[in-house]
């Protein structure tokens, strides 16, 4: 009898739960799935499933320019959301999602910090590590291991008829290389996987932990029941990269005070964070939290970028009039591949800084809903007031494929950044909606050198290289648009969206019988 009255208060507590989230709330009036006006399993299900983009754009499709996918949650397709939410103005600050990173990590990095004034403190000490200054410093280093990678694509041994390399899975190449040019950046040693590739295992483990994280940050309860480690096995990735970075920070200390003693150049974040905190005219990072900065940059930096520009070449190579004009661009403007830095030379190169961000556009690799929490007062979005207290947010891959903003917005045009009098206002509309590195005061600190590392890669690529995409055995005869739905299919979202390829094949590019690269 017990139990048959405790089930039944159950089931009635469980019943007043629906009928308020779906009735009585103040969300209720806006439109969204039925499972997810519900419960918050709805998210956790599409963050597991690695699906979670895609459907932020199903649903946009379905409902319009505002849904309702958690009972708390709101997601929004405007620019005048954009500006709302992630304004320098925006009566918003990061959620509670963001709390889930410290559960492994145990210090918030700027990132998951949501306090206002202190995440305004450690990015005004974090950008002085990415200030313009300090990306030519690091540019070097990073010169150094693109030419390391450049030579994986002409070893004579693995050669075909033609010249041509055999196929390489761009998105594992540009990992690798991204992987070490983030730890030379960050911590002024290259971790060597362009040598041995196993040594950036590591990323794969982190993105499965990041998945993990991604559905605990909607239902912090199953961290709690510890289902985490049952289910996603998030504790053991995130513990294992977090020993990696804190024993090549504890390395990092040990050169910086000798570095700091002899007077020597600071060459990477590392240096700059840690010489912050030696300071005694500013509240700089404390050990902890200098681990937590560095390896969340690593880990970011890494698959953000490896990844966009995988994006890019896959949209380069299945539009063969693009990869055409930005190789004679690039070709044209340099006579050698030392000439290839940042300087006024490329930045000249105004079709390279047009494809990277019609990729970036089209095919954005945080493509989800960065939230954020409606403060006290609520906020106005579009002529709707949203309570104190809501997370709201604005995926990148649904604004950025929003017809409003761009014609024709599923199709790869570079062009439409390419500002000329008859386009003016819709280029101006199309720079209102695009947000790859955010918006605001929580926008990436790190997009300069994000550009940087985009812009030279891809030049010196085209440069030395003549490049041939090669089908797999499910892409026979399909058309740009279906390779990239197909693409999209097989992609994972882990809070970064993840693909394989394209699979290219390389050959040397010749000027009057000279190899490029040499010259």
């Amino acid at each position: 009898m017990e139990t048959l009255i405790l089930v039944t208060a159950i089931l009635a507590l469980v019943l007043s739960v629906i009928i308020y989230r779906l009735s009585l709330h103040p969300l209720a009036k806006y439109p969204g799935p039925l499972l997810g006006r519900i419960t918050d399993c709805y998210s956790v299900y599409h963050c597991l499933k690695g699906d979670r983009y895609l459907d932020f754009m199903e649903l946009h499709n379905r409902y319009g320019n505002i849904v309702r996918y958690g009972p708390n949650r709101l997601s929004f397709s405007t620019v005048g959301a954009l500006q709302a939410i992630y304004g320098p103005q925006a009566n918003t600050k990061k959620s509670h999602w963001y709390d889930n990173m410290t559960l492994f990590m145990k210090v918030a990095s700027t990132h998951a910090t949501t306090d206002k004034i202190e995440h305004s403190r450690k990015r005004r000490i974090l950008a002085q590590a990415l200030s313009d200054r300090m990306v030519h410093v690091y540019e070097d280093g990073f010169r150094n291991l693109l030419t390391a990678f450049l030579r994986r694509f002409s070893d004579p041994t693995s050669q075909t008829e033609g010249g041509w390399s055999t196929a390489f899975d761009m998105s594992e190449e540009l990992m690798l290389l991204n992987f070490d040019s983030m730890g030379s950046f960050c911590f002024g040693e290259s971790f060597g996987s362009l040598q041995n590739p196993r040594k950036a295992d590591i990323t794969e483990k982190t993105l499965e932990g990041f998945r993990g994280l991604n559905a605990i940050g909607h239902m912090p309860g199953l961290a709690w029941l510890k289902l985490d480690a049952l289910a996603f096995r998030t504790s053991r990735a995130i513990k294992e990269y977090e020993d990696h970075a804190a024993s090549i920070a504890d390395r990092c200390i040990q050169k910086m005070d000798a570095k700091l003693r002899q007077g020597e150049r600071l060459s990477c974040v590392f240096d700059i964070l840690y010489a912050t905190s030696e300071r005694p005219d500013i509240e700089g990072f404390t050990l902890p939290e200098l681990r937590s900065e560095s390896t969340l940059l690593v880990t970011t930096g890494t698959d953000t970028v490896a990844g966009t520009l995988a994006n890019i070449l896959f949209h380069l190579l299945n539009h063969p009039q693009c990869i055409v004009q930005l190789t004679t661009e690039v070709r044209t403007t340099f006579s050698n591949i030392g000439e290839i830095y940042t300087g006024k030379a490329l930045n000249s190169c105004k079709y390279l800084v047009a494809c990277i961000d019609e990729g970036m556009r089209l095919s954005s690799i945080v493509g989800g809903c960065l939230m954020r929490e409606v403060g006290p007062g609520g906020i106005t979005v579009d002529g709707r007031v949203i309570p104190a207290g809501v997370d709201v947010g604005v995926p990148h891959h649904v604004i950025m494929r929003n017809s409003r903003y761009y014609d024709n917005p599923l199709e790869y045009q570079p062009e439409r950044w390419m500002s000329a009098e008859d386009n003016a206002d819709k280029v101006k509309a199309a720079r209102a909606a695009f947000c790859p590195f955010g918006i605001g005061p929580t926008g990436c600190v790190g997009k300069a050198w994000a550009l940087v590392e985009m812009k030279i890669t891809l030049a010196q690529l085209l440069f030395r290289y003549d490049l041939q995409i090669i089908a797999q055995s499910d892409e026979g005869g399909l058309s740009a648009a279906q390779l990239l739905q197909l693409r999209e299919e097989k992609s994972l979202d882990r809070f970064v969206i993840t693909n394989k390829g394209p699979f290219v094949r390389f050959r040397e590019a010749k000027v009057d019988g000279a190899v490029r690269g040499s010259m």
